[in-house]
């Protein structure tokens, strides 16, 4: 998609795709930088224009005033002197436009400017003119004072000399600096991306030899680079387990579905050898045991695939109380008795269908090693300063061993002693039992049961109802 969408566009677009990270950052700022550089340039020079203009008309302002103030005193003088340095000459002109006092050297025949821009600066202007007698630039000031102008002449060509040796030195000056910026951009982006190009480096390796035991480089410097080296190597922790747990997964599965498959096999093939004489209604009974079996191992194969697939389990009020007593009656005519003792208006958030569960394979398992009878309850209670429902189902059978106790919570675990393969489950019951009840947010674990009585007990913990 990236691909089509620079090809649609012109070529400086495709050869800006083409570039690498390290040359596009590096003209950007080079890039960045170079038209700072010359807007800095500009307004300086601009500036610096402004400034010497405004000192020169600072200066003639006040030799011109100095000049009036002698007119207006009755003073006529027909020669004139600057008060202040930079000024070049020095012009008093009447109505009439004859000039009637000027600074020596001053032209007192002719006024500097003509008719038409002494009404200009009579009414204000400044005006920049050339000299007649010289290659300068001139600007020229005027004052009115009682009929009569002041004009004051500055050379203004110095002010331009000025700029353009400013102008030449940010010629020179400036291209040199866009040229050390960009090295020096270069270099330090090439340092900076050193971690990246190892991360690279890392991902190649991990592609070619696999997860284990192989992790990104974590650079040094606490920066961006290290948070997200830090964050991939525990992404690849993740999925490095989470493949390892696949693959145990797989191989105890192809191992428990082996077993019933081989069983099958090898009693229909004595049946087959033995003929028309064999018992078929016997071989039937016995296949339709393993069957049983494969059925059982595959919808609890398919349950933990669906968990392992979702993210969160369906969150809908379940009345507790009501569940327990429907499933208890489907246990009527169970091996041993179970009797259910349960609060009232007892409800969960959760999956009805993932709670269904829960307490079906509980009661599985307490009523497949229970030697007289099965004991479930639900009460309403208190824990850390909120509202939960415990949910109990306990058997007076042989119990487990503590240290055992977790490890049946492990897929495909189980005890050699009593529960085997042919008086147990698949292995895979409790593991979905405690799946379930932590994607609704509770608990589950096995204790012993009251003092003096034999037995376990499996304890479910689940956040009550707010409402």
């Amino acid at each position: 998609m990236a691909g089509r969408g620079w090809s649609g566009l012109g070529w400086p677009a495709r050869w800006w795709a083409r570039q690498s990270l390290r040359a596009r950052l590096t003209l950007l700022a080079t890039a960045l930088f170079s038209l700072a550089v010359a807007t800095g340039a500009v307004l300086l020079l601009v500036l610096q224009r402004y400034a010497l203009v405004r000192v020169l008309d600072s200066s003639a302002q006040k030799t011109a005033s100095d000049i009036a103030r002698q007119f207006r005193s009755g003073k006529n003088p027909t020669s004139v002197l600057p008060t202040t340095g930079g000024i070049t000459a020095v012009q008093v002109v009447n109505a009439q436009d004859v000039v009637i006092a000027a600074s020596p050297g001053a032209d007192r025949t002719t006024p500097v400017l003509d008719a038409r821009q002494l009404r200009e600066a009579r009414k204000g202007a400044r005006l920049d003119i050339d000299s007649t007698t010289s290659d300068a630039r001139l600007r020229v000031l005027a004052q009115n004072v009682g009929g009569k102008t002041v004009l004051v002449v500055s050379d203004i060509s110095r002010v331009d000399d000025s700029l353009r040796i400013l102008g030449r030195a940010a010629l020179i000056g400036g291209p040199i600096a866009v040229l050390l910026m960009g090295l020096a951009t270069y270099a330090v982006v090439a340092l900076t991306l050193r971690p990246v190009a190892a991360l690279r480096h890392g991902a190649a390796d991990i592609t070619a030899a696999g997860l284990a035991d192989q992790r990104l480089p974590v650079p040094g410097a606490h920066d961006e680079i290290h948070r997200l080296a830090v964050t991939l190597n525990a992404m690849l922790d993740r999925i490095d387990a989470a493949t390892a747990r696949q693959r145990t997964f797989i191989g105890d599965a192809a191992h428990e579905l082996r077993s019933p498959l081989a069983s099958l096999r090898v009693q229909l093939e004595v049946a087959q050898r033995m003929g028309p004489a064999s018992d078929w209604s016997g071989v039937v009974d016995d296949v339709m045991l393993d069957v049983e079996r494969l059925n059982r191992l595959v919808e609890d194969l398919l349950a933990l695939a669906r968990m392992d697939e979702a993210r969160s389990p369906r969150r809908e009020p379940v009345r507790l109380d009501d569940l327990v007593s429907t499933v208890v009656d489907g246990y009527e005519h169970a091996r041993v008795p179970v009797h259910a003792s349960v609060d009232h208006d007892v409800t969960v958030q959760g999956d009805p269908d993932g709670l269904h569960r829960v307490l079906i394979n509980l009661l599985d398992n307490a009523v497949r090693y229970a030697d007289t009878e099965v004991a479930v309850e639900v009460r309403l209670g208190n824990l850390a300063g909120r509202r939960v429902v415990r949910l109990s189902v306990a058997d007076d059978g042989p119990g487990i061993a503590p240290a055992e106790r977790e490890r049946v919570f492990d897929r495909f675990y189980r005890i050699e002693e009593a529960r085997d393969r042919e008086t147990g489950g698949t292995g895979l019951g409790l593991p979905i039992v405690r799946d379930l009840v932590r994607a609704h947010g509770g608990s589950v674990r096995l204790t012993d049961r009251a003092s003096g009585q034999r037995g376990l007990l499996a304890l479910v913990v689940l956040p009550a109802d707010a409402a």
